[in-house]
């Protein structure tokens, strides 16, 4: 039992510790460009959607409630990075969203950060450690959410 809750301490440490590093870095690059942190993901995201993606998309791939996804939108298009594909006011979360030319560029700058800090921060992995990584992570939040389905069907 001391050994897991021990494994606890050290896996919930060190998850919490990965994501602060990545939020500063997030702010760090985005207020050098006069942006929010949280336009990152959502700029990623549809820049490998040129075609545009929903509100809806956006929340299932941003893993945010549709209330932050709307905020979001709104400041970006405010700004001139995002536009909607089509414009129909009766269908606010279906109506696709797609980075403008001046989104596109930003979102170039992003990628060319996100891939230096990756870099940097796997900097001492080999291709076979960065898989086991990788396939380790992936297993054990594929149990995280599976154990949180079950709390969710108890209610």
């Amino acid at each position: 039992m001391i050994e897991l809750i021990e494994r606890f301490e050290s896996f919930t440490t060190s998850v919490t510790k990965a994501y602060k590093c990545i939020q500063k870095i997030k702010l760090a690059e985005t207020e050098r460009m006069g942006l929010k942190a949280n336009h990152v993901m959502y700029m990623h995201y549809l820049g490998k959607n040129p075609e545009g993606l929903t509100a809806t998309e956006l929340c299932k791939l941003c893993i945010e409630d549709k209330a932050a996804v709307s905020r979001t939108i709104v400041d970006l298009t405010k700004n001139g990075f995002v536009k909607p594909v089509e414009t129909d006011s009766r269908r606010k979360y279906r109506t696709k969203i797609m980075l403008t030319q001046e989104g596109i560029e930003i979102n170039n700058k992003f990628k060319e950060a996100i891939a230096i800090a990756v870099s940097k921060a796997s900097s001492n992995l080999n291709d076979s450690d960065r898989e086991n990584f990788y396939r380790v992570l992936f297993h054990i939040t594929d149990n995280l959410e599976t154990i949180c389905e079950s709390y969710l069907q108890d209610k």
